[in-house]
């Protein structure tokens, strides 16, 4: 018997058009080996979609490729990630399982204060016994573990997959952009296979209560600091388990996305003019046709504006060459001079992420957290808690403190009462 498991996909990420296709063609190129090999069902562990609700050409092409997997007989078992998580079931992954084309894990028995009692769901055709918790956002994965009845699940016999959404202590890697870890103890013991979602790198480790936790990371990219590791010889992809009682062989299969370019620039003690001179140097000895170009500079200018060095020409000469996309990281670029620096984009979502990338690199501060590409994240979601409107009927003494709290929460404070 064999089952598959990815993560990660987060559909509906990329806004380029041609990243879009690559998104897709993943996607479709991973769900037909599930289909040419037979598999007896899918585990996805979460952040399929990028959002809850994506939009409506996202959405068809995904119940267009499951319905193309239900009719190969082969059942898709999902819970929710931090990305496309609903507290009230409104997510595109709910119309999914309402057609039968996937099965939501998450399966509360009983629900207290103190506790959570989960059921299993059971595969008709192997008999596996499958539970899951889905991710949620803002980091509260921790707290809602800590609740599970861990016994209740780890008593029941049989063949038992868990499939969960966030970040492990112990496999925690100094590489990947995740913040939201907990520790490998809140997860029941016992379980033949941990099918694990959010970490975007393809991780297996064993341990002498838990064995067989798998992150099979991200197909494509779900973030741009993926498409960089990718531009680096990252192999991506998903995770074909072999079994009978017992764990047979575990085989990552890596999917092809796409061709890339990368160029590295240590700006560091360097004029802001040698800096643009040596990147347009490099990129007019590429060749970036049909490629996503991904260029990193970093360090502090010894001269000059960050906003000198020509971003926009070195965008254009690389589009007239028929680059895929060019993806530029200056979030680690400095300079001794300081100015906000304006950014372009298609969409709202596009030219906030621009802006805060455009000048985080410029502040200075000693917690990790609030720089670079983290850095970025936490102020778009400080922006979008900030910017939500009053409830109908809602006092605004409550609409201040609800936004408070939300912020408290997205920085990780912690408040004495």
């Amino acid at each position: 018997m064999q089952f598959a498991h990815m993560s990660d996909i987060h559909l509906g990420f990329q806004k380029q058009e041609n990243l879009q296709k690559i998104e897709q063609m993943v996607f479709e190129n991973a769900l037909d080996e599930c289909i040419k090999r037979k598999v007896d069902f899918i585990l996805i562990p979460g952040d399929l979609f990028h959002v809850n609700i994506p939009e409506m050409r996202v959405q068809k092409f995904a119940f267009a490729k499951f319905r193309q997997v239900h009719e190969h007989g082969i059942p898709v078992y999902v819970v929710y990630g931090s990305h496309d998580f609903s507290p009230v079931s409104n997510s595109v992954i709910d119309l999914l399982s309402a057609t039968g084309y996937i099965t939501k894990v998450t399966k509360v028995k009983e629900s207290t204060e103190e506790k959570i009692t989960l059921d299993f769901v059971t595969d008709e055709k192997t008999g596996v016994k499958i539970a899951g918790l889905p991710g949620l956002k803002v980091g509260k994965d921790e707290v809602y573990y800590q609740k599970l009845d861990r016994k209740h699940l780890e008593n029941q016999p049989g063949f038992k997959i868990f499939l969960f959404h966030g970040g492990i202590d112990e496999l925690k890697t100094e590489t990947g952009p995740e913040t939201d870890f907990m520790p490998l103890s809140l997860l029941p013991k016992g379980f033949k296979y941990y099918a694990g979602g959010h970490m975007h790198d393809f991780l297996h480790q064993k341990y002498q209560e838990y064995t067989h936790v798998v992150y099979p990371g991200t197909l494509f990219a779900g973030y741009h600091s993926d498409l960089e590791n990718n531009a680096n010889g990252k192999k991506r992809g998903m995770v074909f388990v072999e079994f009978e009682d017992t764990i047979k062989n575990i085989e990552f299969l890596p999917i092809d996305n796409a061709e890339y370019e990368i160029i590295e620039i240590d700006a560091a003690k360097k004029r802001s003019e040698d800096v643009n001179t040596e990147l347009l140097e490099k990129i007019r000895t590429l060749e970036p046709g049909n490629k996503i170009v991904i260029i990193k500079i970093e360090g502090e200018l010894s001269e000059g504006k960050t906003t000198d060095i020509e971003f926009t020409k070195i965008k254009d000469e690389l589009q007239q060459k028929l680059a895929l996309d060019i993806k530029i990281n200056r979030n680690q670029l400095t300079s001794k001079e300081y100015t906000i620096t304006q950014a372009n984009g298609k969409d709202k979502y596009e030219i906030e992420t621009n802006i805060f990338s455009e000048n985080i690199g410029e502040i200075r501060l000693e917690e990790k957290a609030l720089v670079g590409n983290t850095g970025v994240q936490t102020a778009k979601k400080l922006l979008k808690e900030t910017t939500q409107p009053i409830l109908l009927n809602e006092k605004k003494s409550d609409y201040n403190k609800r936004i408070e709290q939300s912020a408290i929460e997205i920085l990780g404070l912690k408040v004495e009462e």
